[in-house]
């Protein structure tokens, strides 16, 4: 099993929990926060999935990794995810929210259902995460939220209605959450990324030619957040464009 140096691993013995962990933003982040030295809960709806990312994390890196079969819709589905994480770990550190959805539809035919889970997935569900552990993280007054939001969440786009308005109340979460928690030692930061090259994205907005954002990128500045490389204050919103490369296109 590997044993990177202290030096090497400035998360070493830290806990994170990231959703969504299997796909996207969310496996990078897995990864990322693991090459750091953190051990990682690794949740996402598919309980396989979990399994596979955590023992790959555990064989690459040498560190512990949790696989939890997660709806972050479901209060008791995220209330076991608590209880387990807290028996193994005893502590939670990181708290990634990169679990979403996306549907895109023109708001006179989009479906109430699609409207319904959007929000409840990508607002509800970071809310009752945060709600299930973030006593643990008050308790020793040291403590650190990500919520992956998005640009689309500032400026809107056209056709992702649910997506955008989603996006947009997670970063007034985001905000509300760091100054009810000011005097708690837990910083809360919403990392809002331009479009990000994942299988999602491709398949929904078709979006090939067009400047992207890497998932790795995302998760680096995730990382830094949480070696305190990035010293950006609580409640504060980083956005993240794509840049076309120069001389030539989106390559």
């Amino acid at each position: 099993m590997p044993d990177s140096p202290p030096q090497q691993q400035p998360l070493r013995k830290q806990v994170a929990l990231v959703t969504g962990a299997t796909g996207g933003i969310g496996y990078a982040t897995a990864r990322a926060l693991a090459a750091a030295g953190a051990h990682v809960a690794v949740g996402c709806r598919t309980r396989h999935r979990a399994e596979a990312l955590a023992r790959e994390l555990e064989l690459e890196f040498g560190v512990a990794g949790l696989p939890i079969e997660l709806d972050v819709t479901n209060s008791t589905s995220v209330e076991n995810m608590s209880e387990k994480l807290l028996k193994k770990f005893r502590r939670i550190d990181i708290i990634v929210n990169a679990a979403g959805v996306m549907h895109m539809d023109q708001m006179l035919d989009a479906p109430l259902e699609a409207f319904t889970e959007t929000l409840t997935t990508n607002v509800g569900g970071p809310f009752l995460v945060v709600r299930a552990l973030v006593e643990e993280m008050i308790s020793r007054k040291r403590g650190l939220i990500v919520n992956v939001a998005g640009m689309a969440g500032v400026s809107g786009a056209p056709f992702l209605s649910a997506y955008c308005a989603s996006k947009a109340a997670l970063i007034s979460l985001t905000q509300s959450w760091a100054r009810e928690m000011a005097d708690d030692g837990v910083r809360v930061v919403a990392v809002c990324p331009d479009i990000v090259d994942t299988p999602l994205v491709r398949d929904i907005l078709k979006v090939d030619g067009v400047p992207m954002l890497a998932p790795e990128a995302v998760a680096a500045r995730i990382v830094a957040l949480a070696t305190g490389e990035d010293g950006v204050e609580s409640g504060g919103m980083i956005p993240m464009e794509a840049v076309v490369p120069t001389g030539g296109g989106a390559g």
